[in-house]
């Protein structure tokens, strides 16, 4: 392993030893492994409660925020706040059941994780398929609010919850997706764009009606078709940071919070009155979906003039404009005759 302040930190030791191919399928993966999680952690929950898992938000319901974070060496690894409230139909924050505590939620979120397995399709024809897995570096720690896991003897705060997820989702992002001067992430790109030509002939071979090995994915589409377009990404198609709807303010009430500010500024520049920006959040308490609505229906009308007098103007403007061109060559050049 590299030392913490080796110069080569984020290169490979062994370049030719080193599995880009495994490296750029768990990059593409990562997100579907993701979405198997939260499936599995809603199983082993409703197995707890001895319910099916189809009745689980009746009695509780799993909200996450995570951030996926980019290593050195340009690999994703997701760093996660998972709460576990009560039925969905109460809102944010309702008491969850009292027989999942907090030990034992954390003993699930482990579970769910460390027995995962997702088998993929092989980017190549010929290879065996990959099977995916969170890897032995899955840590996974309580979080209460009367202290703060780093320091047991300091409480914990709404914003270090923020600032926590905020310091993973920008550290050293803008180093690890630079590819210049970086032979090891250049090697990355240039993969990606290999496995996104290779899934166009192997898309044409099927058209043609050929025999392919590699399965079609979601639309009938080559499961490598769209990597391509994530060259940028180092293989990543995922969001950086993604919540679930009731994790805790939802973009709806960030667009009404904006639409009701803009609405009161405008009232307060015709008025003399203060506008305090604690007012909005007493009226978001009152708020629905209702109340602001957004319409955007575009439709073709016409194409040409508005009436027969304006296009008479126009062909005019435009004659005189080709007249005075016209004019112009002419007397530039006058050794050139107009049939020239």
């Amino acid at each position: 392993k590299h030392g913490d302040h080796d110069e080569c930190l984020g290169q490979p030791l062994c370049s030719e030893c080193y599995r880009y191919d495994h490296h750029l399928v768990w990059q593409w993966w990562a997100p579907e492994l993701w979405r198997r999680f939260t499936i599995s952690l809603g199983r082993a929950l409703a197995t707890d409660l001895g319910i099916k898992p189809g009745k689980l938000r009746d009695h509780c319901s799993i909200q996450y925020a995570k951030v996926a974070e980019v290593q050195a060496r340009g690999a994703i690894h997701y760093h996660a706040l998972i709460r576990l409230d009560g039925p969905a139909l109460l809102g944010i924050g309702a008491p969850a059941p009292d027989s999942i505590t907090t030990s034992r939620l954390a003993a699930l979120v482990e579970h769910a994780a460390t027995s995962l397995r997702y088998t993929v399709p092989p980017p190549v024809e010929g290879q065996a398929p990959v099977v995916l897995a969170f890897g032995p570096q899955v840590d996974v720690k309580q979080v209460r609010d009367h202290h703060r896991p780093d320091d047991p003897d300091a409480a914990l705060k709404p914003a270090q919850v923020a600032a926590y997820l905020a310091k993973y989702a920008t550290k050293d992002a803008s180093d690890a997706t630079t590819h210049r001067n970086n032979p090891h992430l250049q090697r990355l790109n240039a993969l990606c764009r290999t496995w996104a030509t290779e899934a166009a002939l192997r898309q044409t071979r099927r058209d043609t009606g050929q025999p392919c090995t590699i399965p079609l994915w979601r639309g009938g589409i080559d499961p490598y078709a769209k990597i391509g377009k994530r060259t940028r990404d180092l293989g990543y198609r995922g969001h950086f940071a993604t919540k679930s709807r009731r994790y805790s303010l939802t973009l709806g009430a960030l667009r009404r919070a904006r639409a009701r500010f803009q609405t009161l500024l405008a009232q307060s520049g015709r008025q003399p009155v203060t506008l305090y920006f604690v007012d909005l959040l007493a009226l978001d308490a009152h708020d629905t979906d209702d109340q602001v609505i957004t319409v955007k229906d575009w439709r073709y009308e016409s194409t040409g003039w508005d009436t027969s007098t304006d296009q008479a103007l126009a062909t005019a403007a435009a004659a005189r404009a080709r007249e005075y061109a016209q004019w112009k060559a002419t007397t530039t050049h006058p050794h050139h005759s107009k049939e020239s």
